[in-house]
Protein backbone atom coordinates (compact mmCIF):
# COMPACT_ATOMS: atom_id res chain seq x y z
CA UNK A 1 0.00 0.00 0.00
CA UNK A 2 2.55 2.67 0.90
CA UNK A 3 4.42 1.74 -2.35
CA UNK A 4 1.43 2.47 -4.26
CA UNK A 5 0.86 5.59 -2.34
CA UNK A 6 4.33 6.59 -2.85
CA UNK A 7 3.99 6.33 -6.84
CA UNK A 8 1.22 7.67 -6.88
CA UNK A 9 2.93 10.71 -4.89
CA UNK A 10 5.80 11.09 -7.90
CA UNK A 11 3.56 10.76 -10.65
CA UNK A 12 1.36 13.28 -9.82
CA UNK A 13 4.60 15.54 -8.33
CA UNK A 14 5.62 14.43 -11.96
CA UNK A 15 2.43 16.63 -13.73
CA UNK A 16 2.81 19.17 -11.54
CA UNK A 17 6.06 20.42 -12.33
CA UNK A 18 5.76 19.22 -15.51
CA UNK A 19 2.66 21.87 -16.30
CA UNK A 20 3.09 24.90 -18.07
CA UNK A 21 0.35 26.91 -15.79
CA UNK A 22 2.28 25.98 -12.33
CA UNK A 23 5.17 27.36 -13.58
CA UNK A 24 3.57 30.41 -15.31
CA UNK A 25 1.93 30.66 -11.74
CA UNK A 26 5.44 30.28 -10.15
CA UNK A 27 6.49 33.30 -12.51
CA UNK A 28 4.10 35.46 -11.11
CA UNK A 29 3.98 35.04 -7.32
CA UNK A 30 7.52 34.72 -7.20
CA UNK A 31 9.16 37.22 -10.00
CA UNK A 32 6.57 39.57 -10.18
CA UNK A 33 5.32 40.13 -6.98
CA UNK A 34 8.15 40.34 -5.41
CA UNK A 35 9.58 43.22 -8.30
CA UNK A 36 6.15 45.36 -7.41
CA UNK A 37 6.96 45.12 -3.34
CA UNK A 38 10.63 46.30 -4.60
CA UNK A 39 8.68 49.58 -6.06
CA UNK A 40 6.83 50.17 -3.49
CA UNK A 41 9.53 49.80 -1.23
CA UNK A 42 11.73 51.91 -3.11
CA UNK A 43 9.15 54.92 -3.47
CA UNK A 44 8.72 54.80 0.29
CA UNK A 45 12.12 54.64 1.36
CA UNK A 46 12.52 58.45 -0.53
CA UNK A 47 9.93 59.48 1.50
CA UNK A 48 11.20 57.71 4.66
CA UNK A 49 9.60 55.07 6.28
CA UNK A 50 8.42 58.08 9.63
CA UNK A 51 6.72 59.68 6.78
CA UNK A 52 2.96 60.71 8.13
CA UNK A 53 -0.16 62.37 6.05
CA UNK A 54 0.20 65.25 7.39
CA UNK A 55 4.22 65.82 6.47
CA UNK A 56 3.70 64.02 3.08
CA UNK A 57 0.16 64.38 1.76
CA UNK A 58 0.32 62.20 -0.92
CA UNK A 59 0.12 59.14 1.61
CA UNK A 60 -3.06 58.10 2.46
CA UNK A 61 -2.61 56.37 5.43
CA UNK A 62 0.31 56.58 8.37
CA UNK A 63 2.59 53.80 7.50
CA UNK A 64 2.85 50.66 9.42
CA UNK A 65 5.83 49.77 11.62
CA UNK A 66 8.80 48.22 10.13
CA UNK A 67 8.21 44.40 10.79
CA UNK A 68 4.80 44.85 8.72
CA UNK A 69 6.35 46.61 5.72
CA UNK A 70 5.75 44.53 2.41
CA UNK A 71 2.57 42.15 3.78
CA UNK A 72 0.25 44.72 1.34
CA UNK A 73 1.54 43.07 -1.59
CA UNK A 74 1.33 39.57 -0.74
CA UNK A 75 -2.41 40.23 -1.77
CA UNK A 76 -1.15 40.64 -5.60
CA UNK A 77 -0.37 36.82 -5.85
CA UNK A 78 -3.46 35.63 -3.85
CA UNK A 79 -6.04 35.33 -7.20
CA UNK A 80 -2.30 33.48 -8.77
CA UNK A 81 -2.38 30.89 -6.07
CA UNK A 82 -6.23 30.13 -6.09
CA UNK A 83 -5.83 29.87 -9.99
CA UNK A 84 -3.05 27.15 -9.41
CA UNK A 85 -5.34 24.73 -7.06
CA UNK A 86 -8.29 25.21 -8.84
CA UNK A 87 -6.23 24.02 -12.07
CA UNK A 88 -4.88 21.61 -10.17
CA UNK A 89 -8.55 20.27 -8.92
CA UNK A 90 -10.24 19.79 -12.27
CA UNK A 91 -6.94 18.53 -14.64
CA UNK A 92 -7.49 14.97 -13.64
CA UNK A 93 -10.88 15.48 -15.28
CA UNK A 94 -9.30 16.77 -18.93
CA UNK A 95 -9.41 14.72 -21.81
CA UNK A 96 -10.39 11.44 -19.44
CA UNK A 97 -7.24 11.61 -18.07
CA UNK A 98 -8.79 10.14 -14.47
CA UNK A 99 -9.55 6.98 -16.44
CA UNK A 100 -5.92 6.60 -17.80
CA UNK A 101 -4.76 7.39 -14.15
CA UNK A 102 -7.01 4.65 -12.52
CA UNK A 103 -5.95 2.24 -15.01
CA UNK A 104 -2.11 2.04 -13.57
CA UNK A 105 -3.36 3.35 -9.74
CA UNK A 106 -6.71 1.38 -9.29
CA UNK A 107 -7.45 2.81 -5.84
CA UNK A 108 -9.60 5.87 -5.80
CA UNK A 109 -9.27 7.26 -2.25
CA UNK A 110 -5.29 6.56 -2.91
CA UNK A 111 -5.63 8.26 -5.63
CA UNK A 112 -6.73 11.36 -4.35
CA UNK A 113 -4.71 11.40 -1.29
CA UNK A 114 -1.63 11.48 -3.51
CA UNK A 115 -2.65 14.21 -5.83
CA UNK A 116 -3.64 16.01 -2.51
CA UNK A 117 -0.21 15.60 -0.74
CA UNK A 118 1.72 16.30 -4.23
CA UNK A 119 -0.58 19.86 -4.32
CA UNK A 120 0.10 20.47 -0.68
CA UNK A 121 3.54 20.00 -0.98
CA UNK A 122 3.97 22.16 -3.83
CA UNK A 123 1.56 24.80 -2.15
CA UNK A 124 3.39 25.06 0.83
CA UNK A 125 7.28 25.45 -1.97
CA UNK A 126 5.89 28.02 -4.03
CA UNK A 127 4.16 29.69 -1.36
CA UNK A 128 7.00 30.12 1.34
CA UNK A 129 9.43 31.01 -1.54
CA UNK A 130 7.38 34.00 -2.74
CA UNK A 131 6.47 35.25 0.65
CA UNK A 132 9.98 35.28 2.01
CA UNK A 133 11.40 36.92 -1.54
CA UNK A 134 8.54 39.22 -1.29
CA UNK A 135 9.15 40.24 2.27
CA UNK A 136 12.88 40.25 1.59
CA UNK A 137 13.02 42.36 -1.49
CA UNK A 138 10.88 45.04 0.35
CA UNK A 139 13.37 45.73 2.63
CA UNK A 140 16.85 45.44 0.32
CA UNK A 141 14.34 48.33 -1.32
CA UNK A 142 14.07 50.51 1.84
CA UNK A 143 17.67 50.63 1.62
CA UNK A 144 19.52 51.11 5.75
CA UNK A 145 16.01 52.35 6.69
CA UNK A 146 14.85 48.36 6.33
CA UNK A 147 15.68 45.23 8.33
CA UNK A 148 18.62 42.52 7.26
CA UNK A 149 16.78 40.85 4.60
CA UNK A 150 17.50 37.41 5.11
CA UNK A 151 17.70 37.52 9.12
CA UNK A 152 14.64 39.84 9.26
CA UNK A 153 12.33 40.28 12.87
CA UNK A 154 10.93 37.95 14.93
CA UNK A 155 7.62 39.54 14.19
CA UNK A 156 8.18 39.89 10.01
CA UNK A 157 8.95 36.09 10.43
CA UNK A 158 5.85 35.17 12.03
CA UNK A 159 3.76 36.81 9.25
CA UNK A 160 5.30 35.05 6.97
CA UNK A 161 4.03 32.21 8.64
CA UNK A 162 0.77 33.05 8.45
CA UNK A 163 0.74 34.41 5.03
CA UNK A 164 1.76 31.13 3.92
CA UNK A 165 -0.78 29.50 5.60
CA UNK A 166 -2.93 31.28 4.42
CA UNK A 167 -1.82 30.77 0.96
CA UNK A 168 -1.29 27.20 1.66
CA UNK A 169 -5.21 26.61 2.65
CA UNK A 170 -6.64 29.04 -0.38
CA UNK A 171 -4.51 26.93 -2.88
CA UNK A 172 -5.97 23.54 -1.38
CA UNK A 173 -9.45 24.77 -0.92
CA UNK A 174 -9.28 25.96 -4.74
CA UNK A 175 -8.07 22.30 -5.27
CA UNK A 176 -11.06 20.29 -3.77
CA UNK A 177 -13.56 23.20 -5.38
CA UNK A 178 -12.21 22.23 -8.60
CA UNK A 179 -12.13 18.26 -7.96
CA UNK A 180 -15.72 18.43 -6.66
CA UNK A 181 -17.42 20.57 -9.43
CA UNK A 182 -14.76 18.76 -12.39
CA UNK A 183 -14.21 22.37 -13.22
CA UNK A 184 -11.56 25.37 -13.08
CA UNK A 185 -13.75 27.85 -13.64
CA UNK A 186 -15.99 27.44 -10.66
CA UNK A 187 -13.42 28.22 -8.01
CA UNK A 188 -12.44 31.39 -9.83
CA UNK A 189 -15.99 32.05 -9.82
CA UNK A 190 -16.28 31.66 -6.20
CA UNK A 191 -12.35 32.89 -5.17
CA UNK A 192 -10.78 35.43 -7.45
CA UNK A 193 -13.87 38.15 -6.93
CA UNK A 194 -13.23 37.92 -2.98
CA UNK A 195 -9.59 38.10 -3.40
CA UNK A 196 -9.97 41.55 -5.44
CA UNK A 197 -11.56 43.00 -2.62
CA UNK A 198 -15.32 41.68 -2.80
CA UNK A 199 -14.55 40.01 0.40
CA UNK A 200 -13.14 42.39 2.12
CA UNK A 201 -16.02 44.66 1.13
CA UNK A 202 -18.93 41.94 2.41
CA UNK A 203 -16.86 41.69 5.72
CA UNK A 204 -17.01 45.10 6.22
CA UNK A 205 -20.80 45.60 5.26
CA UNK A 206 -22.14 42.36 6.29
CA UNK A 207 -22.12 40.92 9.53
CA UNK A 208 -21.20 37.14 7.56
CA UNK A 209 -19.02 38.31 5.33
CA UNK A 210 -16.01 37.88 7.58
CA UNK A 211 -16.77 34.33 7.26
CA UNK A 212 -16.05 33.61 3.59
CA UNK A 213 -12.78 32.26 2.68
CA UNK A 214 -10.32 35.10 1.50
CA UNK A 215 -11.85 37.69 4.57
CA UNK A 216 -11.02 34.97 6.96
CA UNK A 217 -7.36 33.81 5.88
CA UNK A 218 -6.38 37.77 5.39
CA UNK A 219 -6.72 38.37 9.37
CA UNK A 220 -3.83 35.75 9.40
CA UNK A 221 -1.41 38.55 8.50
CA UNK A 222 -3.64 41.65 8.48
CA UNK A 223 -1.66 44.51 9.94
CA UNK A 224 -3.42 45.33 12.95
CA UNK A 225 -5.02 48.57 12.75
CA UNK A 226 -7.99 49.97 14.93
CA UNK A 227 -10.40 49.37 12.08
CA UNK A 228 -8.98 46.03 10.81
CA UNK A 229 -8.23 43.35 13.12
CA UNK A 230 -5.31 40.75 13.32
CA UNK A 231 -7.16 37.83 14.43
CA UNK A 232 -4.91 34.27 13.36
CA UNK A 233 -6.82 31.81 15.44
CA UNK A 234 -10.24 32.91 14.36
CA UNK A 235 -9.21 33.29 10.50
CA UNK A 236 -7.36 29.89 10.73
CA UNK A 237 -9.97 28.23 12.11
CA UNK A 238 -12.54 29.63 9.64
CA UNK A 239 -10.05 29.09 6.69
CA UNK A 240 -9.41 25.54 7.79
CA UNK A 241 -13.07 24.91 8.39
CA UNK A 242 -13.96 25.37 4.72
CA UNK A 243 -10.95 23.75 3.27
CA UNK A 244 -11.68 20.63 5.16
CA UNK A 245 -15.21 20.32 4.42
CA UNK A 246 -14.39 20.99 1.07
CA UNK A 247 -11.88 18.75 1.16
CA UNK A 248 -14.36 16.06 2.56
CA UNK A 249 -17.37 16.41 0.13
CA UNK A 250 -14.45 16.24 -2.49
CA UNK A 251 -13.05 12.94 -1.45
CA UNK A 252 -16.00 11.26 -0.89
CA UNK A 253 -17.49 12.17 -4.16
CA UNK A 254 -14.43 11.19 -6.44
CA UNK A 255 -15.00 7.64 -4.72
CA UNK A 256 -18.14 7.42 -5.55
CA UNK A 257 -18.81 9.18 -8.58
CA UNK A 258 -18.98 7.21 -12.03
CA UNK A 259 -15.77 8.51 -13.98
CA UNK A 260 -17.71 7.22 -17.20
CA UNK A 261 -19.62 9.62 -19.89
CA UNK A 262 -18.08 13.46 -20.30
CA UNK A 263 -17.07 15.62 -17.98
Amino acid sequence: MMNYFFRAIRFEFAKIFGSRAWWIIFGIVAVIQPLLALVEAMSLAQIGITATPETHPQLAVALPPLDYFGFDVILFGQAAIVVLGGIAGASIYRSQELKTTLLGLNKRMGTFLSKLSAVLVAGIAVSFISVFITISITHIGLGNQGLDPLILSPVAWQFIGYATLDWVLLIVLSFGIGMLSRNAIVPLLFMVPQVVGLGDYLAQKWEWGGYLPVAAGNLLFAIPTDTYPHDPVKGGLILASWTVVILFMAAYFFVRRDVGGRY
